[in-house]
């Protein structure tokens, strides 16, 4: 019952208390409770039931894990238009906005569904819970049918490149422009000179013909190969915040894959874990970012340690042409990555190999955290550990020539974007 159903029954209660003293306060004090509990009977078998009640729930057919999607609850009824409590259940492991809603029905409910995870994730049924005409009493309705969606990497990053770069806004994003005019090694085309153009850009053999100072336009080399090497081991396992550093990489890389494609290079993919499990052949093409979403799509992190060996063995063996080879991993010290240091060193001979690790901010909190207690003093010194080791190979692989890239989940795709255009600015690749 409401709480002004509740109020009804207990208004009487008084006068059946005083009914011990006066006999006649206690008959009229019981007729009113009676009258009361049928007044809230009544209002509830009045109250809108699942007859006349819908529930239709909208969302993308797949959702984006680790970003917030939307989700709306459609839900009608037939008849008097009742206040209500609306209840959607949300699947386990997710996150939402907001847990339930409070209003007069019919009406659209919008809230924001975080998933945690990649994989399948199961809505249960809508709960709605109707007042009566009176609003003495209300009656509760699970409404719907289980449904069950799929969560894949985080698209919505490739959706605000796509607009922001329309607008020319990339910078809001951390990122760079994909042009760099008078750079690179590809011709594009022949302009009038800009101030801004260096002399090395300046066509004097365009320049006498025309009479005009003109300049010649470059842009990085195209159809490059770019493969993501994906280590889906033990320790890309690990929690960095809402999602794990193996999601992170997956969508840090998507949209690397997205930006490498647009600019008219070759993507592709290499996982493994103790072993390869998966290899996707460079190409370029739009068609190619959704094959590759659906080759990372079944990658889940394993109790296996990263084999580098056998993984860059194939590599080196599978991609013959220079390539910029793009390691999704994790590292602990020099020693467990003694085998990465190795296999980066000896790809250095014909590719371009980044190095890329996903920080956990928890550590980085834990190391820089004044304590207040001694747990918290053995947690810092743990944490600082960590991160010693971490930089001392993350080091070792800069001495040996090796590009390397350590952010955290937020800042990880604009850097690794950012570092990508510079290379093929600079003609790395």
């Amino acid at each position: 019952m409401t709480w002004r159903g509740a109020a009804m029954l207990l208004a009487p209660l008084p006068l059946v208390a005083a009914g011990a003293a006066v006999t006649a306060l206690y008959g009229v004090g019981l007729t009113l409770v009676v009258f009361a509990l049928a007044a809230v009977l009544a209002d509830r078998r009045r109250a809108a039931g699942s007859s006349r009640l819908s529930a239709h729930r909208e969302h993308d057919d797949i959702l984006s894990a680790g970003a917030g999607n939307r989700i709306v609850l459609h839900v009608g009824v037939i008849g008097r238009a009742p206040h209500a409590w609306v209840r959607d259940e949300a699947p386990a492991g997710t996150r939402r906005a907001a847990a339930r809603w409070r209003g007069r029905l019919p009406a659209d409910i919008e809230y924001s569904l975080t998933p945690t995870r990649r994989g399948e994730v199961r809505f249960g049924r809508s709960v709605v819970r109707c007042e009566g005409p009176w609003r003495l009493g209300w009656r509760q309705s699970a409404l719907g049918e289980d449904d069950t969606v799929r969560v894949d990497a985080d698209l919505t990053a490739i959706r605000a490149y796509e607009a922001l770069a329309r607008r020319g806004q990339l910078a809001e994003l951390g990122m760079r422009t994909l042009r760099f005019s008078a750079e690179g090694s590809e011709f594009e085309r022949i302009r009038e000179a800009v101030p801004d153009d260096p002399p090395r850009a300046i066509n004097w053999h365009a320049t006498a013909r025309t009479g005009t100072l003109m300049a010649t336009e470059l842009i990085p080399e195209r159809a490059q190969p770019v493969i993501i090497c994906l280590d889906h081991g033990r320790l890309m396992g690990v929690g960095a915040g809402t999602l794990t550093k193996l999601d992170h990489a997956i969508n840090a890389a998507l949209l690397l894959v997205h930006v490498a494609l647009r600019t008219g290079d070759r993507a592709g993919l290499l996982g493994f874990a103790d072993t390869v499990t998966v290899s996707l052949a460079p190409r370029a093409g739009t068609t190619q970012l959704r094959r590759f979403l659906d080759a990372v799509r079944p990658l889940q992190s394993g109790e296996t340690e990263a084999d580098y060996d056998a993984a860059f063995g194939y590599f080196s063996r599978w991609q013959t042409r220079r390539a910029l080879a793009v390691i999704f991993t994790d590292v602990l010290d020099v020693d467990q990555s003694a085998s990465l240091v190795r296999q980066c060193a000896r790809l250095r001979r014909r590719h371009l190999p980044v190095v890329v690790t996903v920080r956990d901010p928890a550590i980085d909190a834990a190391a820089h955290k004044r304590p207040d207690a001694d747990e918290d003093a053995f947690a810092r010194a743990v944490a600082s550990g960590l991160l010693a080791d971490r930089d001392d190979t993350l080091r070792v692989l800069r001495r040996s020539g090796v590009e390397t890239i350590d952010a955290d989940a937020r800042t990880l795709s604009p850097r690794l974007v950012n570092r990508y255009l510079e290379l093929k600015r600079r003609a790395r690749l």
